[in-house]
């Protein structure tokens, strides 16, 4: 029997339904019979089964189905296992656990000011952040095509003979392996994970905070196969090897939402002066204006700030050990919800956009507001130095959008006078 191929998110489904454009229909009905035939149809259909996209290689709107948008065939499969699902089966778990915390923020969004999460519900999504931006299109295509700079190549191959892997690519399945099956605080320290990326992991663990920014009413984010992890800071060489200093990393979990992972400089007990002293002039962040409110922690467990052991590589867990607290997997962190205006809005796209590879596919929810977008970035070179062309997309949009209008007018026309009266306008929704 051949072998059976199976299609690998990148972006896992459940956050792709929340740009899904079937969750409701508009419906123009006469009686309350119609209504209810229309409902019962709309109910029994699966929600959240097409993106409306914009396919760059054809310079094309259309709609694609989530079950194939925004993945590849056989990406966690792994032949020298003897069960060859068992990365796909392993993220499942954490994309469950993770689901369910980003459903909590998106719906406490709605009418709050703030969502609380526990403190082991905060590195389950910590865990889930740094996974979806290992595994984004450019990353997986380095181990899996080989593209690495001289001194990380030197690196990975010595990896490779040290843990006698036969390909870059099993490095990356093993990396995500260890990743996912060890404990949050003690990734940076399992050799099994490729060196590079456990500093990477600590990093972020270490010298970041979350905040969660929400867009308007009027302003959405959109959605890329880069939308997750992509960052705004610094990028270099230093001796030879590639250098990146990153004061903010993005993740868009919905049109309204985007968690952001800030460096630790945004804390008012630390301050940018810093930053700006060692990175120098003109390489200041382009959000530094935004609010970096962190999140506020209450403690479940007290401790003797005198009692031996309790040293730790991270300069806050030793600050709250010394005044008598102990990181604890039921501890509370408020965060608050910062409200982020429609030019904020626009630059986040712009730097998404301005990273969009040659076959990028976008998802979005309004065709007018996506046209903004494509005129905003046009006008952001200031802020982003060398942009990216994307006047097809612009004219596109452009023709789609008066084309839809001339419809509608004709068909208002084409309704006789007199019988306006009788339709009325139901708006359907789906139910989770």
């Amino acid at each position: 029997m051949g072998e059976i191929n199976q299609y690998h998110h990148y972006i896992p489904r459940f956050i792709l339904r929340n740009f899904a454009i079937d969750n409701c229909e508009r419906v123009f009905v006469s009686s309350k019979k119609i209504f209810n035939q229309r409902r019962k149809f709309w109910l029994n259909k699966r929600k959240g089964e097409l993106l409306q996209t914009y396919d760059r290689t054809k310079n094309e709107l259309g709609f694609s189905k989530i079950s194939k948008t925004y993945g590849y065939e056989n990406m966690y499969k792994d032949l020298n296992h003897e069960d060859a699902e068992h990365v796909e089966k392993e993220l499942a778990n954490l994309e469950g656990k993770s689901s369910k915390v980003i459903r909590d923020i998106i719906e406490a969004s709605k009418g709050k000011s703030h969502i609380m999460l526990l403190r082991k519900d905060l590195q389950d999504l910590r865990k889930f952040l740094f996974i979806m931006d290992y595994r984004k299109p450019h990353r997986w295509n380095q181990f899996t095509n080989k593209r690495f700079d001289p001194a990380t190549l030197v690196m990975v191959e010595n990896f490779m003979k040290e843990r006698n892997l036969q390909s870059t690519q099993e490095v990356w399945l093993q990396n995500v392996h260890e990743i996912l099956e060890t404990p949050h605080k003690e990734v940076p320290n399992n050799p099994r994970i490729f060196f590079l990326d456990r500093s990477d992991y600590k990093t972020r663990m270490i010298d970041c905070f979350l905040a969660i920014w929400q867009a308007g009413d009027n302003d959405e984010f959109i959605m890329t196969s880069n939308a997750f992890g992509i960052f705004e800071g610094v990028n270099g060489m230093i001796f030879g090897s590639p250098f990146q200093f990153a004061f903010h990393c993005f993740y868009v979990i919905s049109p309204k939402l985007m968690l952001v992972l800030c460096h630790s400089s945004f804390r008012k007990e630390i301050g940018l002066a810093a930053v700006h002293l060692t990175m120098g002039p003109g390489l200041h962040s382009n959000f530094e204006y935004v609010p970096h409110p962190p999140a506020t922690t209450e403690y479940v467990c007290h401790i003797d700030p005198s009692r031996a052991g309790l040293k730790s590589d991270n300069a806050f867990s030793n600050l709250f050990n010394k005044i008598g607290f102990e990181p604890h997997p039921e501890d509370k962190f408020t965060f608050p919800f910062v409200k982020i205006n429609s030019a904020t809005v626009h630059l986040v796209n712009a730097f998404i956009l301005n990273e969009a590879k040659p076959e990028l596919v976008l998802s979005y929810l309004s065709p007018l507001y996506l046209y903004k977008t494509i005129v905003k970035y046009h006008k952001s070179i200031k802020k982003l130095g060398e942009i990216q062309d994307f006047s097809s997309m612009k004219k596109t949009l452009f023709t789609a959008l008066n084309k839809t209008h001339k419809e509608d007018l004709s068909l208002r026309k084409s309704i006789p006078k007199g019988r306006t009266r009788i339709w009325h306008e139901c708006r359907v929704v789906t139910e989770s």
